[in-house]
C-alpha cells in the first residue's frame, strides 16, 4: 500500500456483518484503513467512508442505489457483480496480496474522484466567488448615500466571510494633529445590543489602530492570546459588558486609489456554519475557525472595493455639498438686493418639491403616469431655487424703484418749482416798483397783484401736492392724466417761459396707472429669465441636471401662449416649470415680504390659482393637486419668519410679483 500518495491520511473502510476473512481486516486496519463493522445504511450515516465493503445482509435491506445516494463519493466493493457500473469485485478465496491490490486500486480511484471533485469545487467556487465579487463591486459603486454604502460592505463582508460580527471604522483626518478612528457600524448574528457611533484616538495601542497605521492586515486566531510583546492588544470591554466571547478576528486596511489608508474592516468569529451561535466562550471554541487562506484573498479583494467607493462616495458627496453651498450663496447674493423679498426662492423650492412629491403619489387621474425620479426632483429643486438669479442683469435702480418717478426726480420737481415761485415773486415785486414810479400804486391796484402772486403759489403748492399723490404706486389702476395735462401745460415764470412744470418723460411716468414700473422698465424687469437662461447655461452641469437651464427659464410662460419671455403653450413648456409657476404665483400673492402691499389670503391665492387654471393658463390638474394635498401648508412659518425681519416702508418689486406684468 505504499504506493498510494503520502497526503492520504487514513481512509474509512466499512465492511457488512458477513465479511469473512478477518485477518485481512485486521491487517487492513491500523495502517492506512481506519476498518469498521457496520450493520445497516442507517449505522453508516454517521461515519463519511471512502470504501464500503457490501455483503448479502447490507444489501439486504437497502439496494445499491440507497448505498450510491447516501455516499456518492464512496467506492463500493462486494462478492458478485451488482450491476454495470460495480467498481471491483472482491472474492474471499483470493490471495490476501490479490486483495490488497484491489483495495489499492480502489483507494487510487477513490483519491482520483476526490480531487476531480475538489477541483470543480474549487473552480465552481472560485467563478461563483468572482462573480459575488463583481456584483458586490457593481453595488458599492453605484452607491452614494455613505450610510447605505457602509451597510452593503459590512453585510456582504460577512457574507464572505462566513463570521458572526463585523465592524466598519473609518479614518478623521480633518486634524492632522489629533486623527481619530470612528466606529461607524457593526453587525453581529449572535446577541442584539444598543450601537452608537463613536471615536478613538488613533494610535497603535488598539487593533484597528495599527492597521490604520500601518496599513498591513492582522490575522488573530484567538484575540485572549495575542502576544504582550505586540503594541495592540484585544479590547475585552465589549466581551465583558455583553457576555460575548471573541475568538477569531482579522483585521484589513480599506485604502483609496492612492493606496492611503480610509478606514478598517474587522471580521470576528469565522464560523463552520452562519447559523451557528456565538454566545459564551464554549460555544466560541466549539463553532468557530480561524480565517483561512481563501476567505482572506476574498476579504482583500472587498477591502479593496470597499475603500475605492467609500472615497468616491466621499468625494461625489463632498462636490454635491460643495454645489449646494454654492447654489444657497449664490441665491442668498442675489436676495440681498432687494432684502424686502429675501426668502422668495427658498420658499419656491420648498413648493415645488411638496407638489412633485405630492404628484409622485397619485395612484389615479391624468397625472398618475407623471413620475419624478430623484435625479429629477433635485433638477426642479436648483431651477426652483435659482430661478430669479437673473436679477443680476436688472438694474438696480429699476429693482428697487419705490416710486413712479426715478429716484431724485421729486426733488428737482420741487426745487422746479420753488425756482418758479420765487420768480412769481420777483415779477410781482416788479409790477409793484414800477406803479410806484408812475405813482399809479393805489392800494387796489397792489392787492390785486399780491392776489395774483398768492394765487399762483398756492396753485404751484397743489400741483406740487397732487405731484406727490400721482407718484405713489397704485395696486389698483388710477388715472391721473386730466389733472397731469394740466399741470404739464402750466409754464412756469408766465404764458411765454417755455419752461414747464413737467418734462414729458416725467409726464409718462405720472402717467402709470397701476405700480410704479413704466413699460420699458416693467420689459426689464421680465428680462431677469433671459438672465436666468443665459447664467445657467454657463454651469457646466452633469448630465442628470441638464435641464435647469430650460426649466428656470419657463418658469413665467403660459399654457395659452401668454407667458414670457418665449410665448411658449402647451406641450413645449416643461412639466417642472408648471410646477414652478404655480408655486411661484402663490407665493408672490401670499408672502407678507412685500411693504408696497397687503400679504393676499390664503383663500384669494387658491381661488386666483384656480381661476387661471380655468382660463387655460395654469395646468389644472396640478393646481388641483396643490391644493387638495395643501401643498401650501410647507411655507406658512416661513412667510411669518420672512415678515418679521422686514421694514414696512418702499415699494420694491420682486421679478414675480404676479401683477407686475399685467398691462
Amino acid at each position: 500500500m505504499e504506493s498510494l500518495p503520502s497526503k492520504v491520511a487514513v481512509l474509512t473502510l466499512l465492511h457488512g456483518p458477513s465479511f469473512a476473512d478477518q485477518t485481512l481486516l485486521r491487517q487492513l486496519n491500523g495502517s492506512l484503513y481506519d476498518v469498521a463493522g457496520i450493520d445497516s445504511l442507517a449505522a453508516a450515516r454517521t461515519l463519511n467512508p471512502a470504501l464500503v465493503l457490501l455483503d448479502e445482509k447490507l444489501l439486504a435491506t437497502d439496494t445499491p442505489a440507497d448505498w450510491r445516494t447516501a455516499f456518492p463519493c464512496a467506492i463500493f466493493l462486494c462478492r458478485e457483480s451488482l450491476d454495470a457500473d460495480a467498481d471491483i469485485l472482491l472474492d474471499d478465496a483470493l490471495p490476501h496480496r490479490q486483495s490488497l491490490k484491489l483495495l489499492e486500486l480502489a483507494s487510487h480511484r477513490w483519491l482520483h474522484l476526490n480531487e476531480k471533485a475538489d477541483r470543480e469545487r474549487s473552480e465552481g467556487s472560485s467563478v461563483e466567488n468572482l462573480a459575488k465579487l463583481a456584483e458586490i463591486g457593481i453595488a458599492l459603486s453605484s452607491e452614494y448615500d455613505l450610510f447605505a454604502l457602509l451597510r452593503k460592505i459590512i453585510t456582504e463582508g460577512q457574507n464572505i466571510a462566513c463570521c458572526d460580527a463585523v465592524s466598519l471604522f473609518l479614518v478623521d483626518d480633518h486634524d492632522d494633529k489629533k486623527k481619530q478612528l470612528v466606529f461607524k457600524l457593526t453587525r453581529n448574528d449572535s446577541i442584539d445590543f444598543p450601537f452608537q457611533e463613536s471615536r478613538f484616538a488613533l494610535d497603535h495601542r488598539s487593533i484597528t489602530g495599527y492597521v490604520a497605521l500601518t496599513n498591513k492586515e492582522l490575522m488573530i486566531p484567538d484575540a485572549y492570546r495575542i502576544p504582550a510583546s505586540v503594541s495592540y492588544q484585544f479590547n475585552k470591554s465589549f466581551d465583558e459588558t455583553t457576555g460575548y466571547h471573541t475568538k477569531s478576528l482579522f483585521a484589513i486596511p480599506m485604502t483609496g486609489k492612492e493606496n492611503q489608508v480610509i478606514g478598517v474592516l474587522q471580521f470576528i468569529n469565522c464560523k463552520r456554519s452562519r447559523d451557528l451561535k456565538i454566545t459564551d466562550e464554549a460555544s466560541a471554541n466549539l463553532n468557530t475557525t480561524p480565517f483561512d487562506n481563501d476567505i482572506t484573498v476574498l476579504l482583500r479583494a472587498l477591502a479593496s472595493q470597499a475603500g475605492i467607493a467609500i472615497e468616491s462616495t466621499r468625494m461625489h458627496n463632498s462636490i454635491k455639498n460643495l454645489f449646494e453651498g454654492f447654489v444657497n450663496a449664490s441665491v442668498a447674493a442675489i436676495e440681498q438686493r432687494d432684502p424686502t423679498t429675501s426668502g422668495h426662492s427658498f420658499r419656491v423650492a420648498d413648493l415645488c418639491l411638496g407638489l412633485a412629491g405630492a404628484v409622485n403619489a397619485i395612484g389615479t387621474g391624468v397625472l398618475r403616469s407623471q413620475q419624478f425620479n430623484d435625479n429629477e426632483i433635485q433638477e426642479l429643486k436648483y431651477a426652483a431655487l435659482l430661478h430669479d438669479f437673473g436679477k443680476v442683469g436688472v438694474r438696480e435702480s429699476v429693482l428697487v424703484k419705490q416710486k413712479k418717478l426715478p429716484a431724485g426726480t421729486l426733488e428737482n420737481i420741487r426745487y422746479r418749482i420753488l425756482l418758479a415761485q420765487e420768480k412769481l415773486r420777483t415779477r410781482s415785486l416788479e409790477q409793484q416798483l414800477d406803479l410806484h414810479r408812475k405813482n399809479a400804486a393805489s392800494t387796489g391796484e397792489l392787492k390785486k397783484i399780491s392776489s395774483l402772486l398768492s394765487g399762483e403759489i398756492k396753485q404751484l403748492e397743489d400741483f406740487f401736492t397732487a405731484i406727490t399723490r400721482a407718484n405713489e404706486p397704485s395696486t389698483t389702476p388710477v388715472d391721473n392724466s386730466t389733472l397731469l395735462m394740466k399741470i404739464e401745460q402750466l409754464r412756469l415764470g408766465g404764458p411765454d417761459d417755455s419752461l414747464s412744470v413737467l418734462s414729458d418723460e416725467e409726464f409718462e411716468f405720472l402717467r402709470i396707472e397701476k405700480g410704479s414700473l413704466s413699460v420699458a422698465e416693467r420689459k426689464e424687469i421680465e428680462s431677469h429669465v433671459v438672465h436666468t437662461m443665459y447664467f445657467l447655461n454657463h454651469i457646466p452641469w452633469t448630465r442628470e441636471f441638464k435641464n435647469v437651464p430650460t426649466i428656470a427659464a419657463a418658469h413665467h410662460e403660459k399654457l395659452d401662449g401668454s407667458g414670457y419671455p418665449f410665448g411658449m403653450t402647451g406641450k413645449q413648456i416643461p412639466v417642472q416649470s408648471k410646477i414652478m409657476t404655480i408655486c411661484d404665483i402663490y407665493d408672490a400673492l401670499t408672502a407678507s415680504d412685500r411693504p408696497y402691499k397687503t400679504a393676499m389670503s390664503n383663500t384669494a391665492a387658491l381661488d386666483l390659482l384656480t381661476a387661471e387654471a380655468t382660463a387655460g393658463q395654469l395646468d389644472t390638474d396640478l393646481v388641483e393637486t396643490f391644493i387638495d394635498a395643501k401643498i401650501y401648508k410647507c411655507v406658512e412659518r416661513k412667510h411669518e419668519t420672512s415678515a418679521k425681519r422686514l421694514s414696512p416702508q418702499g415699494y420694491n418689486h420682486h421679478p414675480c410679483d404676479h401683477d407686475l406684468h399685467e398691462h
